[in-house]
């Protein structure tokens, strides 16, 4: 029995090694790491402000005048003893007007002056076949005026209408301004007053041959006579020729000449006589004044002087607008991979990878590329600026980006100014990219004038023709796009 039992431990002992020799697998895990920098952008807002030109001199103008001058109503006493001569005037005047170019516009207003005449009688009237206060009949009335002196004064409201002229030159710090209209016109106060009248009456009596001067009747008599003329409304011409020298952006001092003068006769009177009536020695039956005599001509106000005023010219006031523009940032993109491995432990230092996406960034300065101008023009626009500013912040993020720069006109005008035009288009979006930052050997430029049409139609066809397109070269051996 003891034999067996150790039979049996001589066979287990050699298995039981064995097992315990076994080898055992371990599974482990490797990581394979890769960080990619990728330029990446988020969308946001800004406010532009866009600056009203201050020297477009189109637009809306409030324009206020004074001026000093001489004027007179405008007519004549036929007698050749007698005359008569103007005097002094003021004017008030304000208008708006609007100018549909820089250089003419129309205006319309009101203005208030002054028209005044002094009359003066001179001479010998001899009326015949007269009746004195003793019925006396048949005899001759002599009045000698000795001192007559009359003034005639309206007060009129006008409204002016004109077409307005300016002018200047680049080196010119005054403008030239004229303006050349009609007004229609009323007067709102027409008084005469006699401010020293004296008259000599003296009656001749053929039947006695007598003269008589010291009586009754006759002998020096004072008149002071004041009332209203008969003056209708008229149709006046005027203009006005001065300089506009500035004070701000805004006013003007205007300083210049003026003149206007009515086309219609402005006496509507009814012409008496002069004459003699009862004991109260009128000098005519009823007196109105020298306006109102048939020695009285025609008369047409009229008035010249010198003006000064002010002009203000409406600027709209700078547009706030929002935008949205492409705000650019790099961000490392990092991929993990999970290897799982038998009885192996594999270490692996990860690598960083950076890659610049060329192609991206071409993406980006694509939404932003196509820049436009106005007619005949290789000025920026505001717009456009805002558009450049994107485009330099996404370039500046990819040092090592190239781009192209092609210039654009439209099919009007000569194919040689074209080119020109387009050359120059071209070149002030490049200087403006240089001037904020980016290097110049990094811009390619060229002109292509009118030979490219745009595909786009967001523009009148004419209108998207007048651009700058920027391209992101993405190879060194292509030619500008």
């Amino acid at each position: 029995m003891k034999n067996r039992w150790l039979l049996v431990l001589a066979i287990c002992i050699p298995l039981m090694g064995y097992a315990y020799n076994d080898t055992t697998f371990r599974h482990t895990t490797d990581t394979f790491m890769t960080v990619t920098q990728v330029l990446d952008s988020t969308l946001k807002q800004c406010e532009i402000v866009i600056h009203t030109d201050s020297t477009d001199r189109t637009g809306h103008y409030v324009e206020a005048h004074v001026g000093l001058g001489f004027g007179s109503l405008g007519y004549n006493l036929v007698d050749p003893y007698s005359n008569t001569h103007g005097s002094f005037s003021g004017l008030l005047q304000a208008q708006y007007a609007y100018f549909f170019t820089p250089n003419w516009g129309i205006g319309a207003g009101l203005w208030f002056t002054n028209y005044t005449t002094f009359a003066h009688w001179g001479g010998t009237f001899i009326w015949k076949g007269q009746t004195d206060t003793d019925l006396e009949q048949n005899y001759d009335h002599d009045a000698h005026v000795k001192r007559w002196k009359e003034r005639e004064t309206t007060h009129n409201i006008g409204i002016p209408i004109s077409v307005q002229f300016q002018y200047q030159k680049e080196d010119w710090k005054a403008r030239l301004f004229a303006d050349l209209g009609f007004a229609p016109s009323f007067d709102v106060s027409k008084k005469y007053r006699v401010l020293d009248g004296e008259i000599q009456h003296s009656g001749y009596y053929p039947n006695w041959n007598l003269l008589l001067t010291d009586v009754h009747e006759f002998g020096p008599k004072q008149y002071d006579y004041t009332g209203e003329m008969s003056v209708r409304p008229q149709i006046a011409i005027f203009a006005d020729l001065g300089a506009l020298l500035p004070l701000t952006k805004q006013i003007d001092l205007y300083l210049g000449g003026y003149f206007n003068c009515a086309l219609n006769d402005a006496n509507s009177s009814t012409k008496k006589p002069l004459g003699w009536k009862d004991d109260t020695f009128t000098f005519m039956d009823s007196y109105e004044g020298a306006y109102a005599t048939y020695y009285s001509g025609a008369s047409h106000p009229w008035e010249i002087g010198f003006k000064v005023g002010i002009h203000w010219h409406y600027i709209a006031p700078d547009k706030h607008e929002t935008e949205d523009y492409f705000d650019y940032f790099l961000r490392n993109d990092t991929t993990i991979r999970f290897i799982e491995n038998t009885d192996t432990i594999i270490t692996e230092y990860p690598d960083t990878i950076v890659e610049q996406p060329i192609i991206e960034v071409a993406k980006e300065v694509e939404k932003f590329n196509k820049i436009y101008f106005a007619f005949d023009s290789y000025q920026l626009t505001n717009k456009a600026k805002n558009y450049l500013k994107s485009i330099i912040e996404a370039l500046n993020k990819v040092p090592e980006a190239k781009i192209s720069i092609d210039g654009h006109a439209s099919s009007e005008g000569q194919s040689d100014y074209n080119d020109i035009l387009s050359a120059n288009r071209a070149k002030t979006v490049a200087d403006y990219l240089i001037n904020h930052g980016v290097d110049k050997n990094r811009i390619v430029t060229a002109g292509h004038g009118s030979r490219v049409p745009n595909e786009d139609t967001e523009y009148e066809e004419m209108n998207r023709d007048r651009r700058v397109e920027v391209y992101v070269v993405l190879n060194e051996n292509d030619s500008n796009k």
